[in-house]
């Protein structure tokens, strides 16, 4: 017995080692490419919506804002203000289906082969340093699934009330996080012994904490007619006029690539497998890990039958899946093996990745390249500066598409109130709203491979100058940004709200 306990705590000893250099060597490597490669234009829009921090925006709600607010507080504002967020919540996010795996389901080697799956796909190593709102949903989404494990056997409250925190503030990243309510409910309701929480104040302090964190979004779409939700039943999940098969092609290929060949499939086979067999095992905690995953992955797929699904939408429910896949993996006598088949496609798609992002070597067409978007940014920055510095400082710059406007802003050190974006997309619906160019004003128009709205707005003007400027990265032309500087505005430009 005692030999056994020794050798249980050498190998608990052994993958506390590994995690831990590899999550270090994978921080370290981070925060080199945060510097060297330019933010997305997704990100630069963050960073807007922090220059302008609210209860929440048109199309997301404010955790992301409000963290990259806050780390704006110490002085210097570069790409790694922005990206440290991301790089620490994703180390987090490991460290915690690490920690799952060796503390809960006693089984560290699975918990160490889950963590090397989430930083071990394209969407992975993505995903682990550029900044989007699923980098704090990463965070409370990760963090709840520890917590309500703990908090399913404890008689105490605090599990429960960080489990209600973790909900609130998922809540307040995106609206994702209403997808970890059924693995919730469904957890607590299917096996008896756990029903009368219900009625325990533990239970409902959760629940009361989880609400709380919907209380900024509501307030601030009270105040908007209720655009945020408008916007994401109108827009983000409303049906298109293309067929079943194009759609679900489309959304089936976008996880391949992005999560690999092999390990999203294994994925939906070991949840599937997990939810079935726990139930039969009365094993609560395993059973809690796919349901978490399932309603998730369902609704997506189901989603994606009539209208378009990004790649990254599902991938927060994969966390707890990756957990049950390690297990299935690490099983004696077959772990290695099935490791580098399942994980290995991922990986080497991965490494891909990261390659042609730092270097652009292979020879892709620019729309099916979406490292470009890593690229060049900074040089178009250099340009407007000079260009705001020749007219002054003080003029209105304009661009066509709300990312390219805020871009223009971070590259360009450009003050928020000299940023607009001309048809008021995004969170520039509000920002813009009853804003007026008044007649005789000059403004600077960029946009970005194309001059047909340039030229329209410029007819509103008595006179313009159009510059192109071609951007190059690793010794090819990556996009060409034209440049308007148009004079004396004719008649009031009134932006749209």
């Amino acid at each position: 017995m005692a030999e056994n306990i020794t050798s249980a705590g050498n190998n608990i000893a052994r993958f506390d080692r590994l995690f831990y250099t590899f999550t270090a060597s994978l921080f370290l490597f981070r925060l080199f490419i945060s510097q060297y490669l330019d933010l997305t234009p997704d990100e630069s829009y963050y960073w807007e919506l922090a220059r302008q921090p609210d209860w929440s925006y048109y199309d997301h709600p404010p955790m992301v804002a409000w963290l990259i607010a806050l780390i704006r507080l110490i002085p210097g504002d570069t790409q790694l203000h922005i990206r440290i967020l991301t790089i620490t919540a994703t180390a987090f996010a490991g460290w915690v289906l690490f920690a799952t795996g060796r503390d809960c389901l006693n089984n560290a080697r699975a918990g160490f082969w889950a963590a090397v799956m989430l930083n071990c796909t394209p969407a992975g190593q993505a995903l682990g340093f550029i900044t989007t709102p699923d980098t704090p949903l990463a965070i409370f989404w990760s963090l709840g699934i520890y917590s309500f494990i703990r908090a399913l056997n404890d008689q105490r409250d605090r599990w429960w009330i960080v489990t209600g925190l973790a909900l609130g503030c998922g809540a307040l990243s995106k609206y994702n996080m209403i997808l970890f309510v059924p693995g919730v409910a469904i957890a607590i309701l299917t096996f008896k012994r756990y029903r009368h929480l219900v009625t325990t104040r533990r239970y409902w302090l959760m629940v009361l904490l989880a609400a709380l964190g919907t209380v900024p979004i509501i307030y601030w779409n009270m105040q908007h007619d209720w655009i945020s939700f408008k916007f994401q039943l109108d827009s983000r999940l409303a049906g298109n006029t293309r067929s079943i098969m194009h759609n679900l092609g489309e959304f089936i290929g976008g996880q391949l690539g992005t999560i690999g060949l092999t390990l999203w499939p294994v994925l939906w086979f070991a949840t599937i497998k997990v939810a079935w067999s726990a139930y039969r095992n009365n094993d609560e905690q395993r059973f809690f890990l796919a349901w978490l995953a399932l309603p998730a992955m369902l609704f997506f797929t189901h989603t994606a039958l009539k209208s378009k699904i990004e790649a990254n939408w599902p991938q927060i429910a994969y966390l707890s899946a990756m957990l049950l896949t390690a297990e299935w993996l690490c099983e004696s006598g077959k772990g290695m093996k099935r490791i580098y088949w399942v994980i290995g496609p991922s990986a080497i798609l991965a490494v891909v990745a990261v390659v042609q992002a730092l270097t652009l070597v292979l020879p892709l067409p620019p729309s099916a390249d979406i490292s470009l978007r890593l690229h060049g940014w900074r040089q178009m920055g250099t340009i407007l500066r000079e260009i705001d510095r020749e007219t002054g400082n003080k003029l209105l710059f304009v661009s066509q598409g709300g990312t390219l406007a805020t871009l223009t802003g971070y590259y360009a050190g450009l003050p928020s109130s000299r940023v607009a974006e001309i048809s008021a997309t995004g969170n520039f619906r509000v920002w813009l709203q009853g804003k007026i160019l008044a007649p005789g004003s000059d403004m600077i128009y960029v946009d970005e491979n194309k001059s047909s709205e340039a030229m329209r707005w410029a007819e509103r003007f008595n006179s313009h100058t159009a510059k192109s400027f071609d951007i190059y990265s690793a010794g090819k032309k990556i996009r060409t940004i034209n440049v308007t500087h148009m004079r004396e505005l004719k008649e009031p430009i009134h932006f749209k709200n």
